[in-house]
Parts: C-alpha cells; structure tokens; sequence
C-alpha cells in the first residue's frame, strides 16, 4: 500500500514538473513572439519575460505561478496596446509622407513647366528675331540670349534643387517621427532612451520618486560589446526593473524598490559588468564600469 501511494505522488510531481516546464516553455515562445513580430516595440517585453522565466525557473512555488500569470497578462495587455499605436502612427505618418511628397511633386511638375514655357520662348525668339548683319550688334544680340538661357537653366536647376531638398527633408522628418514611436533600442533590444523618458516621466506624474540607476561605461564600446553589456545586465535584474540603453557609454535601469537597495545592487553588478569583452575580430575589450544612484532632474531629458 506504501509503495503504492509513493508511487502516485511520483506520478503527480511528474506531472506537476512537466506542467511547469511546459509553461515555462510557452512563457519564452510568447517573449519570441513579442520580439520578432513587432522587434520595434517588442524588445523590452521579450526582455522582461525571459527575465520572469528564470524567475521562475529558481521558483516554481504556486504563488510564483499565480503572481506570473498576472504579470504576463499586464505585459501582453501594454505590448498589445504600445504595437497598435505604433501600427496606427506609421499609417498616419506614412500617409502625411505621401501627401507631402505629392505636394513637392506637384510643386515640381509646375516649375518645370514653367521653365518649359521659358524656353520654348526663347527657342521662338531665335527662330523669328531678325539678326543685324553688323557683326557688333549681333554679337551684343547673341551675348544677350545666351545670358538669359543661362540664367533660366540655373533658375530650373536652382528649384529642382530646393525642392529635392524639401522633398529629402520630409522623409527625414517622417522617418525621425515614426522611430520616436519605437520603444526597442535597435543595437542591444532593451529599452531605448526615448522609453525610458517616456517611463521616469510618467511616474513624476503619478507622484512617484523613480529609483534610478545608471552604469557609466568607459573603454573599447563596439556595438557587439553594448550587445553583451545589456545581456549582462539582464541577467542580473528582475523583471520588473526596466533596463534601457541610455547613450554609447551609459546604461539606466529604473529599479521596482528602495534606494537603498538599489545602490546595494549596483555595487553588487559592478564586478559582473566590469572586465573584458571578446571582440568579433578576436580581440579583447577592456571595459570599466562606475554605477550609482541619479536623481531624474541630473538626466538630459527631452
């Protein structure tokens, strides 16, 4: 009879554990999904729900299990709502584009036939003035519309240039309000600085004194070694800390706790994030790292 019972809680602890890995197992195929459907948005949640799994992965007690599933449910909910605005931007965005490039265009296709009239007038004057046989003056005559040919092609090409111009300007504004919709730092995937404003701000509104930490990097920064630093990084937080990429040499994470225990966790991270880095061409990157608490209002925000 004992051996039967033990045998039926077996069956059940592996159940349970095959359960639990295979919702760990979902949780990472969500935080795929996050990150490549939508990699302009999906980065940070990718990033905080692979942190939850490991999480996870070290506590598989039922109230972690409950608590995750309130936690993922929030995450998907703001990924579901930061991807349909960021859609919706680039359809307003893309759509102001192409009115403004029709614009120029129009724009464009007038002066041209401006310049168009111009010169068949020019070519009817040649065809019907009478020339003078005096050599002087149809020297002075030649001189004169030659002058004025050339003074409308550089008018045309003067134009053309402006407007081309605009036209570049245009795309680079579009292109420069499509990606401050982006939440995603497009190097490491963390959290981009725009985001990151974006969060510090909001919790001034509601009247919270953000816990800000940051991690001031000097050395050899290559795009694999920042790569590398945000891996670290992630490694070291939970998932409720948002972690994002400040600048080339700076990392900010806005710490869920006290200052207190936020300036012990930085001194705690310094070792694992300080040191040497291997490079794509083999070499070696020697990276030395100051970390500490920063009051928002020493942030070169907006």
């Amino acid at each position: 009879m004992a051996e039967s019972v033990e045998t039926t809680d077996e069956r059940h602890l592996s159940v349970l554990q095959n359960a639990v890995t295979c919702y760990l197992s979902t949780l990472a195929a969500v935080a795929d999904c996050m990150g490549e459907s939508c990699p302009e948005v999906g980065g940070p949640y990718r990033s905080r729900m692979n942190r939850l799994c490991s999480r996870l992965a070290f506590d598989t007690s039922a109230e972690a299990i409950t608590e995750s599933q309130a936690i993922v449910e929030k995450q998907l909910q703001e990924y579901a709502q930061r991807t349909a605005f960021y859609i919706a931007s680039h359809g307003v965005e893309l759509q102001k584009a192409v009115d403004g490039l029709e614009t120029i265009v129009k724009s464009l296709a007038q002066r041209q036939d401006f310049y168009g009239a111009r010169l068949r007038q020019f070519a009817s004057q040649l065809e019907t003035t009478a020339l003078p046989s005096d050599p002087a003056d149809l020297a002075n005559i030649a001189s004169l519309q030659a002058a004025g040919l050339l003074n409308c092609v550089e008018s045309m090409a003067n134009d053309t240039q402006s407007l081309l111009l605009r036209m570049r300007n245009e795309l680079t504004a579009v292109a420069q309000r499509m990606r401050d919709a982006e939440v995603t730092d497009r190097l490491t995937g963390l959290m981009n600085r725009r985001e990151m404003e974006r969060q510090i701000e909001q919790r001034k509104k509601e009247g919270i004194d953000p816990v800000i930490l940051v991690f001031e990097l000097s050395g050899e920064m290559r795009d694999e070694v920042a790569q590398q630093v945000a891996a670290r990084l992630t490694s070291q937080f939970r998932h409720q800390d948002l972690i994002c990429r400040w600048d080339e040499y700076e990392f900010l994470v806005l710490f869920q706790g006290a200052r207190e225990i936020a300036q012990s966790r930085a001194e705690q991270i310094v070792p694992w994030i300080a040191g040497k880095y291997p490079l794509d061409d083999g070499g070696i990157a020697d990276i030395r790292v100051d970390a500490g608490l920063v009051a928002p209002q020493f942030l070169a925000i907006g």
